[in-house]
């Protein structure tokens, strides 16, 4: 039975990919180390509650037809969100939901100080609704909203990797689970329907608290955090323990770059290079030269994943790219390696 607190904050975890798995567990590490033992309750729901037994956590267990049932008519998947939201309000006076590919880097306290200066809190503001014109959510949606909910060209759009609000909020949330689904199949191609529809519904409460500074997303970059992620848990295994809490702080809470004098010599090499090459040199010097620490290679393994995706075709030669100029023969032997690229394919 889940007890009803004054404070909590809540993840959902789904799907069963570890990567998921880790990354709700260093999130929590890193609460509950900056919170130096004044953490709130931690609501987590999962559908493989066994993966966190024995972590400082309640759960509540997620079966597949509940799952299936928060996916909506138009089996929209980050409806689910929405769905866990409004089911964890019942559960504490104040909820702050958090996304799994967070961590924090002042004590989650701080959150709850900030929504109580402010009717709701979020990741951040990403923009107004008139800048998005051309877009083609904006064009396919702006003429309903405008005459159906009466959405104007100054409603704030928001992140909401971060979401919490000041007061009684079950309306709000329902209000989000019935646009999802008047939204999501009119423009199905369009991902952030979730925090879109939370946008429109909570307009009307005034300018959110940000999290700037309390809790880190990085879901722009979250390869190169997985990998980094994947490294520390490789060094402190899966489990709960109070060595891998304090262990946080070993963790850069920055993408780590190269040493000034690497970032130098990279400027050098690439004086010549065309500026629409350049950016790719960078992403194979930067997965090359980075072997300073198991976080910074890490890291580099992060990059060489992101020159794969933009620019090295399967089994094709290092030597063919004309960024390739940049590295010397041991960079590229570094980044053959983690290319998996065949050493007589250099």
């Amino acid at each position: 039975m889940i007890s009803r607190e004054p404070r909590q904050l809540v993840y959902l975890v789904y799907g069963g990919k570890p990567e998921y798995h880790r990354e709700a567990k260093y999130s929590i590490l890193s609460a509950l180390y900056h919170a130096r033992g004044e953490c709130p309750r931690i609501l987590l729901y999962t559908d493989e509650p066994a993966q966190f037994s024995g972590w400082p956590v309640d759960l509540i267990a997620l079966d597949s037809a509940t799952l299936a049932c928060w996916t909506g008519p138009a089996a929209y998947l980050h409806r689910r969100k929405a769905a866990a939201i409004r089911d964890a309000l019942a559960y504490a006076d104040q909820s702050i939901f958090i996304d799994t590919d967070t961590f924090f880097l002042a004590s989650p306290v701080k959150l709850f100080e900030r929504l109580a200066d402010s009717p709701w809190l979020v990741d951040e503001i990403e923009g107004i609704w008139k800048e998005y014109k051309g877009d083609v959510m904006y064009d396919v949606l702006a003429p309903y909203l405008a005459e159906h909910h009466g959405v104007d060209q100054q409603m704030l759009l928001i992140n909401s990797g971060v979401l919490g609000f000041q007061g009684e909020a079950s309306h709000l949330m329902d209000e989000t689970l019935t646009l999802i689904d008047v939204l999501h199949p009119m423009v199905p191609k369009i991902h952030v329907i979730e925090q879109f529809a939370m946008g429109i519904a909570a307009r009307h409460l005034g300018r959110p608290a940000q999290a700037h500074g309390v809790v880190m997303h990085y879901f722009s970059g979250k390869n190169y955090w997985r990998h980094m992620i994947a490294v520390f848990f490789q060094r402190y295994g899966d489990a709960f323990s109070v060595q891998a809490v304090q262990a946080v702080r070993e963790v850069p809470t920055c993408k780590p770059r190269p040493a000034w004098w690497q970032r130098l010599d990279y400027r050098v090499r690439s004086l010549f290079l065309p500026a629409k090459t350049r950016s790719l040199a960078k992403l194979a010097y930067y997965a090359a030269v980075m072997r300073a620490d198991p976080y910074a290679e890490a890291c580099g393994c992060g990059y060489a994943e992101e020159l794969r995706r933009k620019a090295v075709a399967k089994g094709e030669a290092l030597s063919n790219q004309p960024w390739s100029k940049v590295l010397s023969s041991r960079h590229k032997q570094r980044l053959a390696e983690l290319l998996q690229i065949p050493e007589g394919t250099l």
